[in-house]
């Protein structure tokens, strides 16, 4: 079973942001996680992810994706210190994403 929510972070510019947060099996006990701000494009009617914290590579590490180097430095963050990293600074976030 995997633990996942959705919550509204506000608007900037001409999106909603959103924070997705996933971890697995459970909030509690994340074996692994993800957290994502993104918002819904709406042309294509997809989300567009512009930062995440997650453990793909077999390290948590940050996704900026408004940058062009792919770069994934590692961070040493729980899922709550990505919930609260993200939660307080997502408009810088967004800022860096439509400035790219």
């Amino acid at each position: 079973m995997t633990d996942k929510y959705t919550d509204d972070l506000g608007i900037y510019g001409d999106h909603r942001y959103f924070l997705h947060v996933r971890a697995n099996p459970s909030f509690n006990q994340p074996s692994d996680f993800a957290v994502v701000v993104y918002y819904n494009d709406s042309n294509s009617k997809e989300r567009v992810q512009i930062v995440r914290v997650d453990q793909a590579h077999g390290y948590t590490h940050i996704d900026q994706l408004y940058r062009r180097e792919n770069q994934k430095p590692a961070v040493d963050w729980d899922i709550w210190e990505a919930v609260q990293q993200f939660k307080s600074n997502w408009r810088q976030y967004a800022e860096s994403f439509h400035n790219k």
